[in-house]
């Protein structure tokens, strides 16, 4: 059963950027400009990371109340910014920042990127990627987050860990945990 863990006060310090990754996510080891420059397509990047624990219980975030889509459920992440040394980095940042985490490799991407409109007509894309992690003990940032949950596969497609029903920020971020679950209980992509 899960159990329902509430924000404290206070801020994480600056985010760790030592980590590897798999040569599969290379595509995604160049600075946001870069990145932007071949891509024009897109206006930003967002990052997300899909965190396991040792249980096999992926970690969901609450967004904040006062934020947008207050008090839905998402994995950490967010965009990636020009001062990122890469979109990589921008992941361990995102997770760090989000949830206290220090990502120690980032494994490999979870389906494809999820394209979606900020303020009018801002084209973002959105990649998600399965994160290693050193230790478990989560710190949510309060000014984002507000609580957060490990949940099982089933508690994933239900809606529900224990007493908590949650509801996903977007379809496609439920999709795509789906998606995590599947890859990591060893189906092919």
């Amino acid at each position: 059963m899960g159990e329902l863990v509430e924000a404290p006060s206070g801020s994480a310090p600056s985010a760790p950027t030592t980590f590897t990754s798999s040569p599969s996510v290379a595509s995604f080891k160049q600075p946001l400009r870069a990145y932007l420059d071949a891509h024009p397509e897109f206006d930003g990047i967002a990052v997300g990371a899909f965190v396991f624990n040792p249980d096999g219980k992926l970690l969901l975030v609450q967004r904040a109340a006062h934020d947008s889509l207050p008090s839905l459920w998402e994995i950490p992440g967010g965009s990636c910014d020009f001062e990122d040394e890469s979109l990589l980095h921008a992941v361990a940042r995102e997770l760090w920042e989000e949830s206290g985490l220090r990502a120690t490799s980032i494994v490999t991407l979870i389906g494809e990127g999820m394209v979606f409109f900020i303020r009018g007509n801002r084209r973002m894309c959105k990649y998600s990627f399965l994160t290693e992690v050193e230790g478990y003990d989560v710190k949510l940032d309060p000014n984002e987050h507000q609580a957060y949950l490990w949940v099982t596969e089933e508690e994933a497609r239900t809606g529900k860990c224990g007493e908590v029903e949650f509801k996903y920020t977007f379809n496609e971020q439920r999709e795509a945990v789906y998606e995590a679950f599947r890859l990591r209980n060893g189906a092919n992509p």
